[in-house]
């Protein structure tokens, strides 16, 4: 006679473990990542806060809403932060917020994106430092946050570039700073940021 109680028991027991599943599997569920190429020039030598910075990407993909981001989008920002080697004593910095991709339809999509790779174009000259190089071994870079490897756990996507900083003597921060921008750090040499440099931006 008590048997619908416990059927019924059970069924609750299950709904709740499966409603509370839902939330933990939306969270596994990997970051949206935008993979471009530098369609601007920076160079901390000269650069300053306020500058545009722009990228274009290299394939297509959706915004954390799932608006289709197609091959070809603008990723647009500014420089919030920037530093030259000379002013750094032989560091030169630089924090890039991207707020917005523009499609070719002139439509304005809002995002925020951490860079989680940097590094050379499949096209230019190989001037990376790698995970194993001396740079990475060494620590160099590695305070606040920065290591030539950062970044390589945040995303799946192996397309382009490896995950983490490649680009010679350049270190890549972990995550987002107080002003929601991704830094660099160039290790004894300025910063040049050009069509031959290719990133990879995971929208928060």
């Amino acid at each position: 006679m008590n048997r619908p109680r416990v059927i019924s028991s059970i069924t609750l027991a299950v709904s709740t473990i499966l409603f509370a599943a839902g939330p933990l599997a939306a969270q596994a569920q990997s970051a949206p990542v935008l993979t471009a190429k530098f369609a601007s020039k920076l160079d901390t030598k000269s650069a300053k806060v306020g500058d545009a910075v722009s990228a274009k990407t290299v394939k297509a993909a959706k915004a954390k809403d799932g608006t289709d981001l197609p091959k070809g989008s603008k990723l647009t920002g500014q420089v919030v932060a920037v530093q030259s080697n000379k002013d750094g004593n032989g560091t030169a910095s630089v924090a890039i917020k991207f707020d917005q991709v523009e499609l070719k339809d002139g439509t304005k999509v809002a995002v925020q994106g951490l860079i989680v790779a940097i590094g050379p174009a499949p096209d230019a000259a190989d001037g990376g430092v790698g995970f194993n190089s001396v740079l990475g071994r060494s620590g160099t870079g590695s305070t606040n946050g920065l290591d030539p490897n950062a970044g390589a756990g945040h995303s799946g996507d192996s397309s382009g570039i490896p995950n983490g900083s490649s680009l010679a003597g350049v270190a890549l921060g972990s995550a987002l700073d107080a002003q929601g921008a991704s830094e660099m750090r160039g290790i004894k040499r300025d910063i040049k940021l050009d069509s031959d440099v290719m990133i990879k931006v995971e929208l928060e």
